[in-house]
């Protein structure tokens, strides 16, 4: 571990210095230790800073409790210290980000802007790295973000202002400040985002082999990778397309959680979804979330380790698929606010429920002029949180006090701090059920849809 001595002040909000002086920092990738010649020491982790600003001789760490650490008068070694502090901190970064295990393609130098569907743009300096499925934007003065690539909704090269430019879902993100690697950038994306396609539509030739060339490619604009698609949609371009989905994509021994939770599920509103499955989630259990079951579960099957790829079919691409099910009211009306996610393929473990919308307001799901609208809203943001924690369930299911209390979960509790939409997600988990086995499974199901008044 580098040490470095030098001088520092401890930042309240307000800007005024609670502590100052002389000082020696220590780090790695993951914890950062202050030790003052009086006082006791400054430990964090580098995920609790929101970015590493190094200008002028001087290091800024703003923490997200609203305190900065102000680093100052470190000599000739101010330059090693910058910079491997910049990057230990964006390794920690993609680490709380959960991108750790991504197959990086390349990584460039440049500027970003970020257009929020609302509020105000941020811009600035940043290291923008490009991984198979994912980009991620490493700003030098503000908090980091990733966009999955499957989210992507246009990509385009702006010639005039030099600027590469994405959208997803009402936001857009350019790029630019590129110089000469502004090209590369531009082709390495193009490449990733046709890799992607192309997968896509294998994998959903391969489970749905009798379309014919025109309705696949309505089926893969309905269902692109890493989303979750109404099967009444799909229906609608080819009728055999919701019998087939159970047919190739639910494994054989998940076949009687799979029939059981349609039985409950309120007429018409079965989704289905689906995720390419890459060489780093094979290695770290995490497109099918194996390696996050709980050590403490006490169940063998849900505690055995992940050896069960590929999954359906093994002569097919190897893809990672699911339903949603929204669960009908008591009363057959429509559904409640209630939904279980069920990875139908072998190495599914246990059935997720979650809340459809946030508590007071159901009055949309009773509503059917905004029920149908408001069944799929919920289900896209599930799946999209999903999809930002590469399919991981400990993130979404383990309680704050085990997040934060336990040291090999808290880069998840960053997770949850920093993405808006994981505490949402997060906040809507309901429980799950294992399949230890059916009668048992049962058992959980009914408890969970008690509780949620089902």
């Amino acid at each position: 571990m580098p040490s470095y001595r030098g001088k520092f002040q401890y930042l309240s909000s307000s800007g005024s210095a609670t502590q100052q002086g002389a000082c020696q920092v220590q780090f790695d990738n993951e914890k950062f230790n202050l030790t003052p010649e009086s006082g006791s020491p400054l430990v964090f982790d580098l995920g609790d800073v929101d970015a590493v600003n190094a200008a002028d001789y001087e290091i800024r760490l703003p923490l997200y409790t609203g305190n900065t650490v102000l680093l100052q008068q470190f000599g000739k070694s101010y330059q090693d210290l910058s910079r491997e502090l910049i990057e230990n901190y964006r390794k920690r970064t993609l680490e709380c980000l959960l991108l750790e295990d991504l197959q990086e393609v390349d990584r460039f130098t440049g500027a970003f802007t970020l257009e929020p569907a609302a509020g105000q743009p941020i811009s600035g300096p940043a290291e923008i790295r490009l991984y198979k499925s994912n980009l991620a934007v490493l700003p030098d003065k503000s908090l980091a973000f990733q966009w999955r690539l499957a989210d992507v909704s246009s990509f385009r090269f702006d010639a005039q202002n030099y600027e590469i430019i994405l959208d997803r879902d009402g936001e857009r993100l350019r790029l630019n400040r590129l110089a000469k690697r502004t090209e590369l950038l531009q082709t390495r994306l193009r490449e990733a985002l046709d890799a992607l396609r192309a997968q896509s539509a294998d994998a959903l030739h391969a489970i749905l082999p009798f379309l014919n060339a025109d309705e696949l490619q309505v089926v893969a604009g309905l269902l692109p990778e890493g989303h979750s698609a109404a099967a009444g949609k799909l229906a609608a371009v080819h009728p055999r397309i919701p019998e087939a989905l159970a047919a190739n994509a639910v494994d054989a021994t998940l076949k009687p959680y799979y029939d059981e939770l349609l039985r409950r599920t309120s007429k018409g509103l079965l989704f289905a979804g689906f995720k390419m499955i890459r060489p780093e989630d094979d290695a770290a259990g995490n497109a099918s979330g194996e390696n996050d079951a709980p050590a403490s579960s006490g169940n063998a099957d849900d505690d055995k380790a992940h050896d069960e790829m590929p999954d359906v079919d093994s002569a097919g691409p190897q893809a990672l698929y699911w339903f949603f099910f929204p669960i009908a009211r008591k009363d057959g009306s429509g559904a409640g606010n209630v939904v279980a996610w069920e990875a139908s393929s072998a190495s599914g473990r246990a059935t997720y429920f979650f809340r459809l919308v946030e508590s007071g307001e159901e009055a949309r799901l009773f509503n059917p002029a905004t029920a149908a609208a408001s069944v799929e809203r919920g289900i896209a943001r599930i799946t999209r949180v999903l999809g930002m924690v590469s399919f991981r369930r400990r993130p979404i299911y383990l309680s704050d006090d085990e997040l934060t209390g336990k040291i090999e979960f808290h880069r998840y509790a960053i997770a949850a701090r920093r993405i808006a939409d994981l505490r949402v997600v997060r906040s809507a988990f309901l429980g799950r059920a294992i399949h230890s086995s059916v009668d048992a499974w049962r058992g959980q199901v009914d408890g969970i849809l008690a509780k949620a008044g089902l």
